[in-house]
């Protein structure tokens, strides 16, 4: 089955000692195969300035057990599609400011909506994930001022990078329109929930500061 990244790739992006692997045998004996790969292969960047800011039970002197489950958070009960196995998801992290849990049955990636009810895919897996995080990354001289003085098309950046995810994994953009469009006012009082990688392709063609 081919890759959309490997550890290679997220080393060019982000710092090889700030892409944290899994130890096997800290891991669920049910993970979906891909998920294990990536988890044990690949990793996730731990990095304050990132999109996805990771969960402290991914980190093993902080988490000697393994991955912490959904049945940890308190408020899981509110999400009113949950099913019943999801208490025992793993929990991933954040892309701010929504939670990132996987299924380990199927090896998808879930987010619980900071400011809403329900549940909805993230991602289609670990790899699509990690491959949105490695386009932001890549693109990030080119909407963030932390790291360039110059930004001239924010806008043009955004709208690229959400072409890209949705050739790659369209899960999370179907039936939705960009957050900058004029077609949709996603400021009005009722206006649902942004979707969390629109919401981050936002931030992008606002560019960052």
């Amino acid at each position: 089955m081919s890759r959309l990244v490997d550890r290679a790739m997220m080393e060019s992006v982000f710092p090889p000692e700030k892409i944290v692997r899994l130890k096997a045998d800290k891991l669920p004996s049910g993970l979906h195969e891909s998920a294990r790969w990536f988890l044990t292969e690949v990793g996730l960047p731990r990095l304050r300035n990132s999109w996805f800011m990771m969960d402290p039970g991914l980190v093993e002197e902080k988490s000697p057990n393994g991955p912490r489950l959904c049945r940890e958070i308190n408020h899981l009960s509110r999400y009113k599609n949950m099913p019943k196995e999801g208490a025992d998801w793993i929990i991933l992290g954040e892309v701010p400011y929504d939670g990132v849990i996987l299924d380990p049955a199927s090896g998808a990636v879930y987010c619980l909506p900071d400011n809403d009810i329900t549940v909805y895919m993230l991602n289609q897996s670990l790899d699509s994930f990690a491959y949105f995080l490695y386009l932001l990354e890549t693109e990030r001289p080119n909407y963030d001022f932390a790291v360039s003085e110059e930004i001239p098309d924010s806008e043009g950046v955004a709208a690229h990078l959400r072409e890209s995810m949705i050739r790659i994994d369209p899960v999370s953009f179907e039936g939705v329109e960009p957050g900058w469009s004029e077609a949709f006012d996603w400021e009005a009082d009722d206006a649902p929930h942004m979707p969390t990688w629109d919401r981050v392709l936002h931030n992008v063609y606002e560019s960052l500061y």
